[in-house]
């Protein structure tokens, strides 16, 4: 069977093709640059077989509808059918940013799901939307295809009382579900499982801080088999700074700048979602290396910037710390977690008085997808960079769900 994850993000679509259960890579690539409504723009399809010469192509993408159908007439040309069934795709896994409070695991997708996750926009305004429509033109190229979906908020739902709900009057909570949701759940799944697998040692029996660190950044603090926090929010706005998202944010300056500027409060959003972070405040990119490679030449908005973000990240690995009462691993992942060196260096170099230290040499060494340790053999606690894998983890998901009896659909939600 061929299981097909498409993970989509604001301007982008991930996919890899898998053949199950053998979880063997079929295919791989991205659409970048998806210019949501805009007439004429222009994406950048790659796709990658093994032992196969890359495809590049260029085409005119208006969404993500697009991007979907024609990463599809692609596969379909270059992946040969499946023996048996004939097909090029037996199975399609779709990674869902926010579940809410009504899901909570993986699910096969229906007609009431859809119109289920199309009522939480609210929640993730920049992804939602986005998740929907890729999930609608699957279904619109493929009415009979069987469709799962994962949610990045299933692995902390279960957080502690304590550490989910905001210091706000508990009503809110209880009646419009103001909670800390987390995200990046299904990346955190798959570090933890890889830590184990290199400390040798029982997720259950682990204390672990991770750090998934890319455009979107967060940090969790993972507790004996259970999230106990994690810096994402009722939003994915919250936390850490970001490559065009601010992170945390003193809330009583809507009113001062809603005064100062005539902006309103979707305008001061859409500054903190979109113009803010790395590119908001280097004044030159979202991109990480670009920022390092601007710094080394002297750019002092570029070194403010990653100072920033270091600085802020440093505060949060640190305040895990303490909460968890030490840690077994600190784990990096994600495009800047797994390729950054200098990131990781920064923060590090004053942490030896409290005993974490890396060796140098393994940090610099430890890019392009690589995995290890790279911590000095006398440091405290582990520090480990593990790829990502997320879309990994959602075809095992989706073929293990599509191949158990289902339960009915009001079993697989949680009661609102």
């Amino acid at each position: 069977m061929n299981v097909l994850v498409v993970n989509s993000g604001s301007s982008s679509v991930k996919f890899k093709l898998f053949a199950m259960p053998e979880q063997s890579l079929m295919a791989s690539g991205h659409v970048e640059g998806i210019g949501i409504g805009n007439s004429g723009s222009r994406a950048l399809l790659v796709c990658s077989r093994p032992g196969m010469d890359e495809l590049k192509e260029e085409f005119e993408c208006q969404n993500h509808s697009g991007a979907v159908k024609r990463l599809y007439e692609v596969l379909i040309l270059s992946v040969p059918p499946v023996a048996g069934s004939g097909k090029t795709v037996d199975l399609i896994g779709h990674r869902v940013v926010h579940g809410g409070e009504r899901f909570f695991e993986p699910l096969m997708i229906e007609d009431d799901v859809i119109r289920e996750l199309e009522s939480l926009d609210e929640l993730a305004p920049l992804h939602i939307p986005i998740n929907v429509m890729c999930i609608r033109e699957c279904r619109k190229l493929l009415p009979e295809m069987p469709m799962t979906a994962c949610f990045d908020t299933a692995f902390s739902h279960d957080m502690p009382i304590h550490t989910r709900l905001y210091p706000v009057p508990l009503e809110w909570s209880e009646k419009y579900g103001i909670r800390r949701y987390g995200f990046h759940g299904i990346s955190y799944e798959h570090a933890i499982q890889q830590a184990s697998c290199l400390l040798e040692r029982p997720v259950d029996s682990l204390k672990i801080i991770a750090a998934h660190l890319g455009n979107g950044s967060s940090t969790m603090a993972f507790d004996h088999g259970r999230v106990l926090d994690t810096s994402m929010g009722f939003t994915p706005l919250e936390g850490l700074m970001m490559g065009t998202r601010s992170g945390n944010f003193d809330p009583a300056v809507f009113p001062f700048l809603m005064g100062k500027t005539g902006l309103d409060v979707p305008d001061i959003l859409e500054v903190l979602n979109t113009g803010s972070g790395l590119l908001g405040v280097s004044g030159i990119s979202r991109d990480m290396r670009v920022i390092v490679e601007k710094m080394d030449k002297g750019c002092q908005r570029a070194r403010l910037a990653f100072d920033m973000f270091v600085h802020v990240l440093r505060k949060y690995l640190g305040g895990y710390l303490f909460a968890l009462g030490g840690a077994d691993a600190i784990v990096f992942t994600g495009g800047i977690g797994e390729n950054s060196w200098r990131v990781r260096q920064a923060v590090f170099k004053p942490l030896g008085g409290l005993g974490l230290v890396l060796d140098d040499e393994k940090n610099r060494a430890m890019t392009g997808g690589g995995a290890g340790c790279i911590s000095a053999d006398d440091s405290r606690a582990k520090v480990m960079v593990i790829p990502a894998d997320e879309e990994r983890m959602i075809a095992v998901s989706a073929y293990k769900l599509y191949n158990k009896k289902k339960p009915p659909a009001d079993l697989r939600r949680r009661p609102s």
